[in-house]
């Protein structure tokens, strides 16, 4: 299964995004991003699922949660940035 971060600008902003999404029904998982993916330090994201990320989005802008950037998770712990 392909899964996205949703970068957030704090830990706070994150809980927020997950708490949304969840109340739409999209599966949200609050975490730190793996090393390398975020050069800043108290960044944390908000993993979905591939099938969800397009209506994760959609959910935050309606929420009007902003975000960063959207990493793919590669199978080795990294993640690619995604252009949207």
């Amino acid at each position: 299964m392909v899964n996205y971060l949703i970068m957030c600008k704090s830990l706070t902003h994150a809980q927020k995004a997950a708490r949304a999404l969840e109340r739409a029904g999209i599966t949200a998982i609050v975490m730190r991003p793996p090393w390398g993916v975020s050069t800043d330090g108290c960044a944390y994201s908000v993993k979905v699922s591939e099938k969800r990320l397009s209506q994760a989005l959609v959910v935050l802008n309606n929420a009007g949660l902003n975000y960063k950037k959207v990493y793919i998770l590669n199978s080795d712990g990294s993640g690619s940035e995604v252009a949207l």
